[in-house]
This record gives C-alpha cells, sequence and structure tokens, in this order.
C-alpha cells in the first residue's frame, strides 16, 4: 500500500510567505498537529540558509528528530533537498555542496528516511552544459547513499524523452525519478507519455496542482489532470510513496486543506 504523506511545514504559518519552508520555530509543533489528525507521514525538507538550524543537519538534531517523530508515531518516508536548488553545486562551490549533501544523507540514515528528492527545476534547472557536473555531483554521493541505504529521486524539468536519456546515466540502484504531477501540467508535459517513458524509473511522487505555465492552485483548479494520472499510476501497480507538495491554503487554514486534499487522493486511489 502507497504511503502519502505531508511536506514539512505545509501545517503550519508560512515562513516569509514561502510555499515552502522548513518550519525551525514550530516543526515540533507540527508533528503534534499531523499526529493528532492522523497524519502518519512526513517528507522533510531543507534549506540552505540556517541549515544547520534544521536537526537532521546535525548528530544531536538527528537524535531529537527521531525521538520526536516515534513519539508521535510518523514515519519519514522522504526528504527535499531544496538547499540543492537555493545553491546549485554546479554554479557555486561543488565541493561544499557534496559535503552538505552526504551530511543530509547521514541523517537521514540516521532516522531512517530512504528517499532524498533532489529538485533541478527553477533556479537549479539544468542547462546542457551543466550536466557533466551535475551527474558528478550526483555521482560522488554513491557511498553515502549506499551505506545509509538512501536513495535519491530526481525532480526535473526536462520532457520525457530527455529525462530518460538523463537518467539511464545514473545507477538504477541509487537514483531514480520524482514524479511531480503539477509541475508536468505546468509544462504542458502528456502524463501518458512521461508515465510509458520513464514510469519504471519512479520512486518517489509530488501531487499538486498547477495552471499551464502558472503557479500551484488548490487542487481540482489547475491543468493537472489528477484523478486520471492517479487511476494510471494505480493501473501500473506503483508502490511507492507519494508527497502532498500542494497549493497553502489562502485563509490560514492550513491543516483543513491538507486534509482535503489527503482524502482526495485516497478516495481516488482506493476506487
Amino acid at each position: 500500500m502507497n504511503e502519502i504523506g505531508f511536506i514539512q511545514g505545509r501545517l503550519v504559518d508560512q515562513i516569509d510567505n514561502k510555499i515552502q519552508a522548513f518550519p525551525k520555530k514550530e516543526w515540533v509543533l507540527e508533528l503534534d498537529i499531523a499526529s493528532k489528525n492522523e497524519l502518519n507521514f512526513i517528507e522533510l525538507t531543507v534549506d540552505y540558509d540556517d541549515i544547520l538550524d534544521n536537526p537532521i543537519a546535525t548528530m544531536s538534531g538527528c537524535q531529537r528528530l527521531k525521538k520526536k517523530l516515534q513519539e508521535h508515531m510518523i514515519k519519514p518516508i522522504a526528504c527535499t533537498a531544496d538547499f540543492v536548488m537555493q545553491n546549485p553545486p554546479w554554479k557555486n562551490s561543488m565541493s561544499e555542496m557534496i559535503e552538505i549533501t552526504k551530511k543530509i544523507i547521514n541523517g537521514m540514515g540516521l532516522v531512517g528516511c530512504k528517499v532524498l528528492v533532489i529538485p533541478f527545476v527553477d533556479n537549479s534547472s539544468l542547462k546542457y552544459e551543466d550536466e557533466e557536473n551535475a551527474i558528478k555531483y550526483l555521482l560522488s554521493l554513491r557511498e553515502t547513499l549506499q551505506r545509509c541505504k538512501v536513495r535519491i529521486a530526481i525532480e526535473s524539468d526536462y520532457n520525457p524523452k530527455k529525462l530518460i536519456e538523463f537518467i539511464k546515466k545514473l545507477p538504477e540502484k541509487f537514483f531514480g525519478i520524482n514524479y511531480d504531477i503539477g509541475n508536468s501540467a505546468s509544462l504542458g508535459y502528456d502524463y501518458k507519455e512521461e508515465l510509458n517513458t520513464y514510469f519504471h524509473r519512479i520512486i518517489h511522487v509530488h501531487v499538486k496542482d498547477r495552471k499551464y505555465r502558472g503557479d500551484t492552485v488548490p487542487l481540482g483548479e489547475g491543468d493537472a489532470k489528477l484523478i486520471e494520472v492517479l487511476k494510471l499510476m494505480k493501473d501500473l501497480e506503483y508502490k511507492n510513496n507519494f508527497s502532498m507538495q500542494t497549493a497553502r491554503d489562502n485563509s490560514g487554514n492550513h491543516l483543513k486543506a491538507m486534509l482535503k486534499y489527503m482524502s482526495f487522493v485516497n478516495k481516488v486511489l482506493s476506487e
């Protein structure tokens, strides 16, 4: 059965009006909110700024995080490396970013989190001249991935043909694809072509809705064919997990919105 998690920070107030950011002052409170509402799976998130304030980045922090997750009976199903999007290794310090990524993978191993989502979108979107260094960066992580029993899921804005050619350059044992339903709709990609091309490499899925060439919107208000995509993934016997990377609630009732979105996805997958 697929596990469906919420993205860390989605149940508490936004930080600086960002749709996604690590809630460094409220991450424990958020776990309490999640536990009380039977939201038992989480995708952690790590920002580049103030990275040491994130518990998964230090040994003592990991110990505390693991304890809090266990107390609230919440399983970490993935972790999003927003720090890569905010400071792409091929644009800045490769060696620094390799060490930061290894540190996060080590932390994931300690708390039992198995999938690191690395976004190659927006500020970290790959250009042709970036690919060689991006692959060098990724391959440098193999030993740490193996030791910590973690896999990397690449999230990319590449078209299906280009993405499968890119992922073929990376060993399947350590690297797969994070399929973002909303991002694909925003880019105008055909979900049938995408899944037909690289379904076998998808190891994690982000659920959200976006307008074509537009922003994230509440589920059902954008151009993502959510029901069709989810049903096709079920028909294809997708065995891995989903995370709700959904729109924030304009009224500030983020919990209510998340519970509504969760109910929608669970209903589609159970039909």
